[in-house]
């Protein structure tokens, strides 16, 4: 596992929200809501937008939904446009090309973000619940979705479950425990057949994310940026084949 000095975009609330403007995304989020209870973060979503929009990811995966959701869906549309204007279209292996697949332990969440998903972009969204049980890797408590999307994704969005929502105990410990965080070990499980160049984007869950370092085996590249409070992880590996590329291999 290495550091690199690469972070993800940076901006300020003024830049952020200037930038989702400019990008369409006030037509499907109110930026600035008088009256919601959870407000949607501009700098969060410029963010997953700039970084799916640069990668040109094809498939993303995403632990948690919310108005993330939408933003993502928003990039895929447009990299699919992007896409179509390859001449000739190249051939990959990619059975879920420009989809988001989300995965949350809440059904009123999911219910309220589907309501909100524009019509335009539902199409390229599946959203899916799942429970959330305690476990054990190498040794280390941690917990596992109960079911996950049956894909290889190239753009990972690590920002769920609920702490609250992991059920069952080892050795009488649980995550019910309120000084206990989140310890999402899904990407453990997924890793032997990550491809390279697929990035995880960790939205807080710091403590979550040097468990993560600390236990993949391939290697990524980590960084921990303390001012936007994200951990970003980047296999860096050399390309399996000719058909197992990225979209950042054609642009």
């Amino acid at each position: 596992m290495s550091e690199t000095t690469t972070f993800p975009t940076i901006l300020s609330r003024t830049e952020a929200l200037k930038y989702c403007r400019a990008e369409g995304i006030d037509r499907h989020i109110d930026l600035e809501p008088t009256d919601a209870s959870i407000a949607p973060d501009p700098a969060d979503l410029a963010r997953i937008h700039q970084l799916i929009r640069g990668r040109k990811s094809f498939t993303v995966l995403e632990f948690g939904v919310g108005y993330s959701t939408i933003v993502i869906a928003d990039a895929l549309a447009k990299n699919r446009r992007d896409w179509e204007q390859l001449q000739p279209e190249p051939v990959i292996r990619n059975r879920f090309m420009f989809h988001c697949f989300t995965v949350d332990t809440s059904e009123e969440w999911i219910e309220i973000s589907r309501n909100r998903m524009p019509e335009e972009l539902r199409s390229f969204v599946t959203i899916s619940h799942s429970g959330v049980s305690m476990g054990t890797h190498q040794g280390q408590i941690c917990h596992f979705y109960d079911e996950l999307p049956d894909v290889v994704p190239d753009f990972v969005y690590l920002d769920g479950p609920d702490p609250k929502a992991v059920q069952g105990k080892v050795n009488g410990l649980s995550f019910q425990c309120n000084e206990r965080t989140v310890m999402a070990a899904d990407l453990l499980l997924m890793e032997p057949t990550l491809l390279p160049g697929t990035m995880i984007l960790v939205d807080g869950r710091t403590n979550n994310a040097r468990f993560l370092k600390n236990n993949f085996r391939r290697d990524f590249d980590f960084n921990w940026h303390r001012q936007a409070d994200v951990s970003t992880f980047e296999l860096n590996e050399e390309r399996l084949g000719k058909y197992n590329k990225l979209g950042s291999d054609f642009f």
